[in-house]
């Protein structure tokens, strides 16, 4: 089961506007690929970071980023 954060993050964008990276609590996790999109603006990402690897749930508001889900992976 995942853990329901829902906390903002800074996230770090390529030229072409894909999320690249984010940052959240002093960390920086690289978004490795999309697993999933839902058409409200949510994304299932697969992430890498200093604590290894993850699946997280990220949801867009506009320019606002917030970090919903973290699952094991």
């Amino acid at each position: 089961m995942g853990q329901l954060l829902n906390e903002p993050v800074i996230a770090e964008h390529d030229p072409a506007g894909r999320l690249t990276a984010y940052r959240w609590r002093g960390a920086r996790y690289t978004v490795d690929g999309i697993v999933k999109s839902y058409g409200s603006g949510v994304y299932r990402v697969r992430i890498s970071g200093a604590s290894g690897r993850a699946i997280a749930e990220l949801g867009r508001d506009a320019d606002h980023w917030r970090l919903r889900h973290v699952f094991p992976a």
